[in-house]
């Protein structure tokens, strides 16, 4: 029986860059995020633009169609955040996207677990993989 692939320091993260704002583009990258951690691989979500605001506002899941409902898809900051908690899944901001936003950094508090430049978040990709969305 093939076993889960898990991942190592010389796997090197999974970064997800989510800078479109649609419903579907944040579940795309909620659920890619929460898959790769639940294998076991390190996962860090960097948040630009729209997106940014939409989870700095609380607001992460404002235009889920009804078929999300229907199909039973759970709220996406809810999944995102459990994710946070328990399988180590790293939410980050972009520092120039924050001001981009009109975004006080030291206003996001909880809602980021850091603050990153993308010199960092190149480097990142760099040590393991990268998806845009």
């Amino acid at each position: 029986m093939a076993q889960p692939v898990r991942g190592d320091a010389a796997s090197g993260p999974l970064v997800v860059l989510l800078h479109r704002a649609t419903w579907p583009d944040r579940y795309q990258a909620v659920t890619l995020a929460v898959t790769a951690a639940a294998l076991g691989e390190r996962v860090v979500v960097a948040l630009f633009f729209d997106a940014l605001r939409l989870w700095a506002e609380g607001r992460f899941d404002d235009g889920a169609p009804a078929e999300a409902a229907a199909a039973r898809v759970a709220p996406l900051a809810e999944t995102l955040e459990e994710a946070r908690r328990e399988l180590g899944v790293e939410v980050v901001a972009c520092d120039t996207a924050v001001r981009l936003a009109g975004l006080d950094p030291a206003a996001l508090g909880g809602a980021v677990d850091r603050i990153a430049t993308l010199p960092q978040l190149t480097q990142l990709a760099r040590e393991g993989r990268q998806v845009v969305v």
